[in-house]
């Protein structure tokens, strides 16, 4: 999950950044207490149960060798192993260190994806667990160990019941989302191509309590716009970049603690705003992020930017500004797949494990909404938080910590949602 760059004051506040709805809002909607899972999912979870301390040594082995985007090597070849002695057939360097792993089920239906992420991030926060990471100033901080895990043990339970699936499950183990570049890098390689799913899914670790899944339609995370306002000429250009800097803050709708609470109204939020000086090109460059939850709110933001840049007044300074939208694309849950998978949801968590969500966090975003730009998707909340051990899952907080119980919760629950699927289809 990408965070916005800078000291997030606010990161204390986690519990309190993920609002559940009212419970009115949701009875309509509710699972009904008649759904039962399909006779298979026993088979798939004895086989997961019978892996799970496993699934906990190599995620434990993935946290202490932690790698950036672009250098996931050791983590992809480790996944690409378990994956080919499961049977799959897999595709490696995929958009960089990408793994694609494709299990076909014995009998015929529809196609579906989930996708984990795999890469770390920098970071000179300690690592406040007991197997750290041993790469000095690398950590897995935002949890793509735990959603790395969760994905092979999804294709470990399912792949022990291959002979009676229906249709064909592809596993995306994606680079690079720290960066978002991972996604678009996968997609310019073909990974949706062949086999093409009809729908795809994945989830993230958040400071639910480990048993928790949160599940929300519509938008769960907002895409981020890049821009750059380029100063240039022989005038004070530091003073131009104040100015432009004061416009910019100017356009957020939010105070900045409000950037790791959930909101409910369309936002604007305009973060790591920097300005640098470079003097071989006698150029000062004033870069910051967007974040908004509407196209509205974009081109508004967009017109008032444009309108105080050319209203900017020193004296022999130009201004240019790049402006580039949907940089990193957001998650938007598809409202009827969202729908359709609390039934097994909570079948798997039980209707208190099952939280209904609403609000976006603004001080974060995600590419996984570049997969859905090609097909429908939902992404998920997987609760990692303890409180009887006093730890807090708040993704890029220096205390982050993710519970090694989140696997198996997750692992069962992804299970139940892409049978519960490839069955409504079949």
């Amino acid at each position: 999950m990408f965070r916005s760059a800078g000291k997030l004051a606010m990161l204390i506040l986690v519990s309190a950044s993920f609002i559940p709805m009212h419970p009115d809002s949701v009875a309509a909607d509710s699972p009904s207490a008649a759904y039962a899972l399909p006779g298979s999912f026993a088979k798939v979870d004895h086989a997961l149960q019978s892996v799970a301390d496993d699934l906990v040594a190599l995620r434990r082995d993935i946290h202490r060798h932690p790698e950036i985007s672009g250098q996931e090597k050791r983590t992809a070849g480790l996944v690409a192993k378990r994956m080919r002695a499961l049977g799959l057939k897999v595709r490696t360097g995929v958009g960089g260190h990408g793994v694609v792993a494709v299990l076909r089920g014995a009998r015929p239906g529809p196609v579906v994806a989930l996708r984990a992420d795999m890469d770390a991030f920098t970071s000179t926060e300690p690592d406040p667990v007991e197997f750290r990471s041993e790469n000095p100033g690398i950590r897995h901080g935002c949890g793509h160990d735990v959603h790395t895990m969760v994905a092979i043990g999804t294709a470990t339970g399912l792949a022990a019941i291959r002979g009676e699936l229906p249709g064909t499950v592809v596993f995306i183990f994606q680079p690079a989302e720290e960066t978002a570049s991972g996604a678009r890098a996968m997609l310019a390689d073909g990974v949706l191509d062949d086999p093409r799913p009809q729908a795809i899914f994945a989830l993230h670790t958040a400071p639910l309590n480990v048993g928790q899944i949160g599940s929300q339609p519509g938008i769960l995370l907002a895409g981020r716009d890049a821009l750059v306002v380029r100063l240039g000429g022989t005038g004070d250009l530091r003073s131009a970049a104040r100015k432009v800097s004061d416009i910019l803050h100017g356009l957020t709708s939010i105070a900045p603690e409000q950037a790791v609470q959930a909101i409910v109204e369309d936002f604007v939020f305009v973060s790591a705003v920097r300005s640098s000086l470079v003097s071989a090109s006698g150029q000062c460059m004033v870069s910051a992020f967007v974040t908004t939850t509407s196209d509205s709110l974009r081109a508004e933001a967009r017109r008032s930017l444009d309108e105080g840049i050319a209203g900017l007044q020193v004296k022999d300074v130009t201004a240019e500004v790049d402006y580039r939208q949907r940089t990193i694309a957001g998650v938007l849950n598809d409202p009827d797949l969202e729908r359709e998978s609390r039934a097994p949801i909570s079948a798997v968590v039980g209707s208190s494990g099952l939280v209904p969500m609403r609000g976006v966090l603004p001080g974060f975003s995600e590419d996984f909404g570049f997969f859905e730009d090609e097909v429908p998707g939902v992404m998920y909340w997987l609760g990692v938080s303890n409180p009887e051990k006093g730890t807090i899952g708040m993704p890029h907080s220096p205390g982050y910590v993710a519970d090694d119980g989140a696997i198996l919760v997750g692992a069962r629950t992804m299970s139940a949602v892409l049978l519960d699927y490839l069955g409504s289809a079949d």
